[in-house]
């Protein structure tokens, strides 16, 4: 049974703010329909960088209430022959390229299906070769979202879709680094008293919060997104340690 859409979509790219596509792209999917609420989950995805938009899906998967519908656009693959795809995980809905981008998302749902979306079915024209965001995606999330079509009517189901995972297959290691210099693992907690986290050729330990520490000092701790994260207490923990996103991180036993 499909979860009733919410009427809410959210909108994850790597359009940034300096252009007009993330307005334009808006505005192809109100008018489609205005009934959707749009929530801007982010447009800061690095250009071209499928690990973190597929890093910044993940962080909204059962973080909206159920039917909620998100829409993700990194496509260095736009124009060619690479698919587009409607799935249903974690009690919401997901539109994105075929191209890894939803590979985090599916990796860590209990259960999910996934759709390859039929644009003569649903009778979509692109405009462009280069803007799928606005031409196919847009209005899909916005029917989707207010019920003209259900996740069935998307198109044919498939199970051969890129479902490459970028944030928790593979080895432990920083998978984000967010605006403050925070260092976000993949490593789910919860920690115990005692452990410590080697990063940086440094030992880190862990710590329940930024406040358990003086002002300048490094710890770890389960950040909000429930994963394992390195910070410095008001300063930037990437700048300090000289870690990015891949740095791998051991974290020691209690």
């Amino acid at each position: 049974m499909y979860q009733r859409p919410s009427g809410i979509v959210t909108l994850t790219t790597d359009f940034g703010l300096r252009d007009p596509y993330v307005g334009i792209m808006k505005g192809a999917l109100m008018a489609a329909s205005d009934k959707p609420r749009l929530v801007d989950l982010s447009h800061d995805i690095d250009p071209q960088d499928i690990a973190m938009g597929a890093f910044v899906l993940w962080s909204a998967a059962a973080r909206f209430v159920a039917g909620t519908v998100h829409v993700g656009v990194v496509d260095p693959g736009v124009g060619t022959a690479r698919r587009l795809l409607a799935a249903t995980a974690h009690g919401q809905y997901w539109l994105a390229p075929d191209n890894g981008l939803l590979g985090a998302v599916l990796a860590t749902a209990a259960s999910s299906e996934v759709r390859l979306l039929d644009l003569e079915h649903l009778r979509i024209q692109r405009s462009s070769q280069t803007f799928d965001g606005r031409d196919v995606l847009a209005p899909v999330a916005a029917w989707l979202a207010a019920g003209r079509y259900g996740f069935s009517a998307m198109g044919p189901p498939i199970a051969d879709c890129d479902t490459r995972d970028p944030v928790f297959a593979g080895g432990s290691r920083l998978v984000h680094v967010d605006r403050y210099g925070n260092l976000i693992t993949n490593l789910a907690g919860p920690l115990s008293a005692g452990q410590t986290v080697a990063c940086g050729g440094q030992m880190v330990p862990v710590h329940n919060t930024y406040g358990d520490v003086a002002s300048g000092e490094v710890l770890a701790y389960v950040g909000s997104f429930g994963l394992l994260e390195v910070a410095v207490a008001n300063g930037n923990a990437s700048e300090r340690l000289g870690l990015q996103r891949g740095s791998p991180i051991e974290l020691t036993k209690a």
